[in-house]
């Protein structure tokens, strides 16, 4: 423990400080009590690997005395335990979400590798790995993706297989449904208040990336579009990238992300959840065939094969 001590601690520590049942403590307080009869002739000691000091001299009561402290290295490293630490920890908040999450099997085998390659999809396939790749600059920038388009182009895919991707990398990762997120929010607020709803949006925040699948079919509810807002405002003001896909157009999705007055059943027109998108995503339209369409065809091909009624029917 005597190599924990940074210069900064060493500045602060006084000599009136008492040894504790700490450990650490005791360490420490040994440490400057033997400081003391240290040889203040020699040099003081330098790391090895990164050339930085690794003791210093201070006086304490009018007393010299040399400490231990971290090196540049040393104090590197416990940074990268610390961040490791804190990423652990937030795995394992975010692995509590899973069981609402669309991060099952399905989601496991979205990948690059599994990318069926198609005329109509390479620019998808090109902007999805290009994000994944220069996610440092995506991420520090906040640049997130509005993915729109019908049901079945491959929206759902290339944004699992840049979560997937990321995940890989040891990035947090959360890929959710607004109406998923809503029922965490109720059920959460059944067993906890309020409280229960800001430890859902404190997580939701603190992803690297969410990923909100299928906007547009939760239900349209003033609370529904409150609390929607309240999660595109979380990740707003934690300036972290979000990935959305809908099958709206972009009128319909403006549209639908209006909240309507109770009193007055009108629309508000301010448009506050579509503008924020809009501010921290790129708008990309997906286009070219159905995935799914064309899985029902290839799945009633091969039924007619196996009962050798004649190979392909139109």
């Amino acid at each position: 423990m005597a190599e924990c001590l940074t210069s900064a601690q060493t500045t602060t520590h006084t000599a009136t400080s008492r040894p504790s049942d700490d450990p650490e403590c005791v360490s420490i307080a040994t440490m400057i009590t033997l400081g003391a009869k240290a040889d203040f002739n020699k040099p003081i000691a330098i790391c090895e690997n990164c050339g930085f000091p690794t003791e210093k001299d201070l006086v304490l009561l009018d007393v010299m005395r040399r400490v231990r402290v971290m090196c540049k290295c040393k104090e590197e490293e416990r940074k990268r335990e610390d961040e490791r630490a804190q990423a652990a920890e937030l795995r394992r908040r975010l692995n509590k979400f899973r069981v609402y999450s669309l991060m099952d099997k399905q989601f496991e085998s979205a990948t690059f590798s599994n990318w069926k390659h198609r005329a109509d999809n390479r620019d998808l396939y090109d902007l999805a790995t290009s994000y994944a790749e220069n996610w440092e600059d995506v991420f520090a920038n906040n640049r997130g993706l509005l993915l729109y388009g019908k049901a079945g182009s491959g929206k759902t895919f290339a944004s699992f297989a840049i979560a997937n991707e990321l995940y890989s990398r040891g990035k947090s990762v959360l890929a959710i449904s607004v109406s998923r997120i809503l029922a965490i929010i109720k059920d959460n607020y059944n067993k906890h208040g309020d409280i229960g709803e800001v430890t859902v949006l404190n997580t939701l925040s603190d992803a690297s990336l969410l990923i909100l699948d299928d906007l547009g079919v939760e239900y349209k509810t003033p609370w529904a579009h409150e609390k929607l807002y309240s999660i595109i405002d979380a990740r707003y003001r934690a300036q972290k990238p979000v990935i959305i896909t809908t099958n709206l157009g972009i009128d319909e999705l403006r549209v639908n992300l209006s909240t309507v007055d109770i009193k007055t059943m009108q629309y508000d027109q301010s448009n506050r959840i579509y503008d924020r998108i809009v501010e921290m995503c790129a708008i990309q339209p997906v286009t070219g065939g159905s995935w799914r369409i064309q899985k029902g065809e290839r799945n009633r091909n091969d039924l007619y094969k196996a009962l050798g009624l004649g190979g392909e029917k139109q």
